[in-house]
């Protein structure tokens, strides 16, 4: 139930974002949000019980797709046109590397420790590092670009 409820949470953000996109592109908010809502998700699927833990999952698929869909449209806003293509390289080279080392470090937690709970924390430490680091990105096109 929960694995389903991180896939309908997607959904909903997505017919969201397709609306209002153009109103969110370029504001470090969204972000914020979106990364705060991560952190209450995580700590609802590692506190919560039964159907609290499907609501916080899908909060979670929710946020999660509302942040893959912002960040995707940061390279052409943000860049160059010469250099859209070297910055979505290089975005999606560190995402998929994180999706990739994020879950290694939470299943070895959990191996090393025996407890479950601990997986948890690279994927809430992953939210509390959006809400941090959003603001600092500079989201508004140099002059020139």
């Amino acid at each position: 139930a929960a694995l389903s409820g991180l896939n309908a949470g997607q959904l909903p953000a997505s017919f969201l974002l397709l609306a209002v996109a153009g109103r969110l592109e370029r504001k470090a908010w969204p972000y914020v949000i979106c990364g705060l809502l991560c952190v209450i998700a995580t700590l609802g699927i590692v506190f919560g019980s039964g159907a609290w833990i499907v609501a916080a999952a899908t909060l979670q698929g929710f946020a999660a797709a509302a942040v893959l869909i912002l960040v995707l449209a940061l390279p052409p806003l943000l860049s160059p046109p010469d250099d859209v293509h070297r910055v979505t390289a290089a975005m999606f080279t560190i995402s998929y590397s994180c999706a990739v080392i994020v879950p290694v470090i939470s299943g070895s937690l959990w191996d090393l420790s025996g407890v479950a709970s601990l997986a948890f924390v690279p994927i809430g430490f992953c939210g509390i590092l959006l809400v941090i680091l959003a603001p600092a990105i500079n989201h508004v096109r140099s002059v020139g670009s």
